[in-house]
Order: structure tokens, then sequence, then C-alpha cells
């Protein structure tokens, strides 16, 4: 081996000697894996007009135990339920309840299929529970346009449940005050129609576990009895050590010149 390539051997060595105790001032950060928890208070949200209005006191009571959100206003028609989809919808809520469309106008049926579809986009993979209408015509357009849409986006949708209330006040138009709005007892069976459609999602979406409670604050452990030498100023050692380098490695050379300067040359092919 060559006097140049030793001294660059040991160069290389002295480095990475150093290197190795430079680690000793840094660690590592440990990466944990991300645990997502079900935030407290937030499992379905419900969007609605003046029939969920009516409908929100029974359901609370129907679905005791579970985290319901209500925004329901009078007169809302769907498009505005989009709204409040993009105010309200959390992390944790595992069902959307998208409880318009008595509002709507029955001569634009697609409108209110459009409404439907970007009310899936904005729940993602959450269950949603929608309900038919009833409704007397709106200049003479009865609500069966309205009616085709919501079962066509039920039908098309295998994360959806469906409250038939047409059907049910159809069979119990005495559910009805008005043609539109419910007595308390009609109320009443709406909420538990939609409460069943909120515990069928429920029993089929992915649950999060709930947040661990707070861990008791712990005594501080007693140090062990071999403990590594602490640095008063971190900064200064660092500069320390770096500042060494140079000497270290000016070491290293001169023992490789030395060693390579006291060794017997190497005989030569073919001389005297």
């Amino acid at each position: 081996m060559s006097a140049a390539r030793r001294v660059s051997a040991a160069r290389r060595a002295a480095l990475v000697a150093l290197a190795l105790v430079a680690a000793g001032f840094m660690q590592a950060p440990v990466e944990l894996p991300e645990v997502q928890y079900r935030p407290p208070g937030a499992e379905v949200l419900v969007a609605g007009d003046s029939l969920e209005v009516g409908t929100a006191p029974h359901l609370r009571s129907a679905l005791a135990g579970t985290a319901v959100t209500v925004d329901a206003v009078g007169g809302r028609p769907s498009v505005k339920g989009l709204e409040v989809l993009q105010a309200l919808l959390a992390p944790g809520h595992r069902v959307v309840v998208f409880d318009l469309g008595t509002n709507d106008d029955p001569r634009y049926p697609d409108a209110l299929s459009s409404t439907l579809a970007a009310a899936r986009r904005l729940a993602g993979d959450r269950c949603m529970v929608v309900a038919t209408i009833t409704r007397p015509p709106v200049n003479g357009v009865p609500v069966d346009g309205l009616n085709a849409a919501i079962r066509s986006f039920a039908a098309s949708d295998g994360n959806v449940q469906l409250v038939d209330w047409h059907a049910t006040t159809r069979a119990q138009p005495s559910l009805l005050t008005d043609g539109i709005h419910a007595t308390g007892e009609g109320y009443a069976l709406r909420a538990a129609q939609v409460a069943d459609g909120v515990r069928a999602c429920l029993a089929g979406a992915a649950e999060l576990p709930e947040a661990p409670p707070p861990r008791p604050a712990r005594p501080p452990r007693p140090r062990p009895s071999v403990t590594l030498p602490r640095l008063s100023n971190p900064l200064a050692a660092i500069g320390s050590f770096l500042h060494s380098v140079p000497r270290v490695l000016d070491s290293a050379t001169s023992e490789a010149r030395d060693a390579v300067s006291a060794e017997t040359p190497e005989p030569v092919l073919g001389g005297s």
C-alpha cells in the first residue's frame, strides 16, 4: 500500500471514530404510530328543515347515549344543507342525516339528485340517512319526481339508509296536520324511523376507539445509580469537540507517515 493511501485510510478511520463520538450528542426522535380517537360529542350530524325541527327532540330521546348534532331551519331547501355539512361536519361524525327536499321545487328533481351527490362527496365514506317527502303539489306538480330522486340515490349507494316517510303518511294520513307537517304522534314516529336508520348505519360503521382517560400524574422515578455525565453547556462542548477535529486528523496523519517511513522498502523485481 502506498504512503498516500495509508494516510488517506488513517484520515477516514479518524473521521469514523469522530462521527461515532459525535453521535453521542444527539438522539434521533422516535416516531410513534398515529391513533385516531372518536372525539366526544360527535357521532351523528343532522341537517334538516322544519320537519326536522319537529323531529329532533324525539330523535335525541330515541338515540339516548348517542351524540347527535342537529342543524334544522324552517323553509331550508336541500342545497342549503350542503353549507351545513361544510360548516359542521367533523372527523368524529360517523352518520350524516340529510333530512331535506321538502322545500325543493318539484319541477326540478335533477337539481335534488345533484345536491344529494354533492352531499355524498362531503360526507365521504360516512353512512347517510335520507327520507322521502310528503307535501301537496306545487303549481300542480306532485313530489313524485323528488321522491324518485331520493329513492334512486339510496338504491345506488349501499351506504345509505332510506326512511320512507311518504309511504308512512300515505298509510296514516292522520299523522299530518297540513299535508306537510306532522302531529306530535307523527313526529315521534318519524323520529323512530330516522333513529332506526341511524342505528343501522352505526351497526355497520367502523368504530373509532374512545379517547382514553387522562393518566394520573406519576411520582418521579428514582435516578439510576450510574448515569452518564451531563453537559452543563452542550453548545460549548460541541464547539470544543469540533475544534479538536483538526488536531486529531493531524495526529493520525503524522502517525501514518511515521509508520510508512519506518518500514523497510519493498524489493524491486529484477533488481541486482
